[in-house]
């Protein structure tokens, strides 16, 4: 009788467990807010958190920060075309080409100065010096041979990026070769601001750098997982730019779909808000070549390290916001 009665409460018991609702998983990330960010010129703000230091990468200790994404051209081959100074061309007429997906302005020294100023230096042939006293020659390239802003045989002048893609692709700057550059339209990649005399950079305080590797992740509702670098220190204004790559990744996007002019590339390829973990520490810059497959493995190989995607996704939720 008496192993009967601990039979029955024992069966009790497992069938209250099974009726019971699961404990959710409690995240363990230890994501705390670190410090804020002035965005859009200063006119917004974004919080940034810090998590536990993780052993499996050195005990760095990630960074994360939840915002929209504005989109990054520099790099790619077409963001930048003489004959498309307003990048509308191909707004204003769909059937017109080459066209470039970016401002020419966005290559000036003073962006507030009128796309005219370009188009004269175009007409007058890019006299020196004064060309580079319109066009930021940390934008544009310059031919190493003749001093003028490289141009490909089709008309587009080649953006530079901040790093390159290739190993001694600094000593071949002037060559006039965009391959050596990291192409926005290829390799997902952000921009976190750099240190400014009045503003110091928390991220790169805390070990933060060029090709220091990041994951992004769409909301819950989506779900789309990016690997990627830090392609650039920009503005200390502004904060939550990324690669064409990055944004089409996350937004679903075909691989092979390219913005067709300026507008496009935000209409279509500015992601939504985006939760971005930057990897701090020399454990965790990608080693050049530059490339997608390579870009993507290395990202993969830390989010495994950190504990992988779920984990990540319950962190957010419970340590960071709720809603994503």
């Amino acid at each position: 009788m008496r192993n009967r009665a601990r039979r029955h409460r024992a069966l009790a018991a497992a069938l209250i467990m099974a009726c019971t609702p699961a404990a959710p998983l409690l995240a363990q990330c230890g994501f705390r807010q670190a410090f804020t960010r002035p965005d859009e010129r200063g006119t917004q703000t974004v919080t940034v958190f810090e998590g536990d230091p993780v052993p499996a990468l050195g005990n760095a200790r990630p960074l994360l920060f939840i915002t929209s994404l504005k989109v990054n051209t520099d790099g790619t081959k077409i963001s930048y075309h003489q004959d498309d100074p307003t990048g509308r061309r191909c707004r204003q007429n769909p059937a017109s080409a080459p066209c470039a997906i970016n401002n020419i302005r966005n290559a000036y020294r003073n962006p507030a100065r009128p796309e005219s100023e370009f188009t004269a230096l175009r007409d007058a042939g890019y006299p020196l010096p004064r060309t580079w006293q319109v066009l930021s020659d940390n934008i544009i390239e310059k031919n190493r041979t003749t001093g003028k802003p490289c141009i490909t045989p089709d008309g587009y002048l080649v953006s530079m990026t901040a790093d390159v893609a290739v190993n001694g692709g600094f000593t071949r700057v002037g060559d006039c070769d965009p391959a050596k550059w990291i192409d926005a339209l290829a390799v997902p990649a952000i921009v976190v601001p750099k240190s400014a005399p009045a503003l110091p950079s928390q991220f790169v305080q805390k070990g933060v750098g060029k090709r220091s590797l990041v994951v992004a992740l769409s909301r819950s509702a989506t779900r789309r997982i990016v690997s990627g670098i830090v392609g650039d220190l920009g503005p200390a204004s502004e904060i939550g730019e990324a690669t064409v790559a990055m944004n089409r990744a996350l937004n679903g996007l075909p691989e092979t779909e390219q913005p067709k002019h300026r507008q496009d590339a935000i209409d279509r390829f500015q992601a939504g808000r985006t939760a971005v973990v930057v990897f701090p520490g020399t454990q965790s810059v990608m080693a050049r070549p530059l490339t997608a497959p390579r870009v993507a493995q290395a990202g993969d190989d830390a989010l495994t390290k950190f504990g992988g995607v779920d984990q990540l996704y319950r962190c957010i939720q419970q340590e960071v916001d709720p809603m994503f």
